[in-house]
């Protein structure tokens, strides 16, 4: 075998990649957290397996747009 070879490496299996939850359910739940129910990002949270704390961050974050100014 040479210093390169042409045989192109055997296709593997496709990449799982993890698709959470869209902006506007972000947004929903973190309008609704903003107003006291914490039901929605709870919801979006627990759905979202693994990356549940990430998710969870998003919607605090974006509640903080939502949140009455006094």
């Amino acid at each position: 075998m040479g210093l390169f070879s042409r045989k192109q490496p055997a296709p593997g299996p496709t990449p799982v990649v993890p698709v959470g939850p869209s902006a506007g359910e972000i947004d929903a739940a973190a309008r609704a957290l903003a107003q006291g129910d914490m039901a929605p990002a709870e919801r979006l949270a627990a759905g979202a397996g693994d990356h549940g704390q990430a998710v969870a961050m998003q919607i605090l974050t974006a509640s903080i747009d939502h949140t009455p100014q006094d």
